[in-house]
């Protein structure tokens, strides 16, 4: 997806509502997220967003007049989605591996039930396209020549289709959570996110899955945050450790016990004011969110355990649900 801005924002004045006031502040000038992720640091927050570059300034504006010179802004970025993912380690450990050998840092990623997503500045997007056809390979291009041939006049109909259908009640396909989770927080040197290729496939080798992951800016302009969720262990197995011993400059941070939810819907990427109907009434109820993120048509949030049962009676207060299904 090309001709979109990206926005990196920290906010460290201990605000619950942050992640809500930012996505209600968008809303209320119809400006239609493409792409956000946001999590808790320790009673701060870091959020990337991604917008339509036309609505870059006054995104900007606004934000500034609202919460003072928290970040910056990307005019010139694009959205690179891999499909499909199934929450397969070793795709994401080759993806990130090609990121590190090819000196690429991505502004931000994110995961969903489909696929997963980078952004990425516009002076990398073509290094970063031209890199994946060395770890994968892609049935309808044979190079990378070919996948940009296939772009042209999609932007277009993308356009077209942006915030075109309004719904009274969002509507979603489920509401699927994964309970007993263990939530863990790397933040990494930038630069240095593809190391994190060699602790995803080491988590591979030990037979663990992930059920979230998306990065967010950190407190340090010079580090990343990464969010994952692994199944709680019975058993204490060390993830800190483990990932240490592969990135030795990590500093790593795990809560538990944390439940994961995920939905999708056929509008989600299509409108404006999903994401803050859901945030303002997760504040409302006094929900604590640890981490959230939303793309491609998936929004997955994580919060603690003994917190599904309200979380799940606010989520179907904001869209119509036909089921819910709880994993352990």
């Amino acid at each position: 997806m090309k001709d979109v801005a990206w926005i990196s924002l920290f906010d460290t004045t201990k605000n619950k509502k942050f992640p809500a006031e930012f996505c209600s502040l968008m809303a209320g000038e119809e400006i239609n997220i493409l792409f956000l992720t946001c999590g808790n640091q320790d009673q701060a927050w870091g959020l990337s967003a991604v917008i339509e570059s036309g609505k870059a300034s006054n995104a900007s504006s606004l934000v500034e007049k609202r919460f003072g010179n928290i970040g910056h802004f990307t005019p010139e970025t694009n959205i690179l989605s891999l499909f499909p993912h199934g929450s397969n380690l070793l795709i994401v450990s080759s993806f990130l591996k090609m990121l590190g050998n090819a000196a690429i840092e991505p502004a931000a990623l994110a995961h969903s039930n489909s696929a997963i997503s980078s952004v990425f500045r516009d002076d990398v997007i073509e290094k970063a396209v031209s890199a994946l056809f060395d770890p994968f390979s892609f049935s309808s291009y044979r190079t990378p020549a070919d996948w940009q041939l296939a772009q042209k006049g999609k932007e277009k109909l993308y356009r077209e289709v942006v915030a075109s259908y309004q719904e009274a009640t969002p509507k979603v396909y489920s509401l699927e959570w994964q309970d007993r989770q263990e939530l863990v927080r790397v933040d990494v040197n930038r630069g240095e996110i593809g190391g994190m290729g060699a602790v995803f496939k080491a988590f591979s080798g030990s037979g663990l899955a992930y059920t979230f992951l998306m990065s967010s800016p950190s407190r340090k302009r010079d580090t990343q945050s990464l969010f994952l969720c692994l199944p709680q262990s019975d058993r204490p197995r060390h993830i800190d450790l483990m990932i240490k011993k592969l990135l030795s400059d990590a500093a790593v941070t795990v809560t538990f016990p944390v439940a994961v939810f995920s939905m999708n819907g056929p509008h989600f990427g299509e409108r404006h004011g999903i994401a803050s109907e859901l945030l303002l009434s997760f504040s409302k109820a006094h929900i604590e969110l640890l981490a959230l993120s939303c793309s491609i048509h998936s929004i997955m949030g994580v919060l603690p355990s003994d917190q599904v049962y309200f979380a799940t009676q606010t989520i179907q207060r904001c869209f119509e649900v036909p089921s819910v299904t709880i994993r352990t």
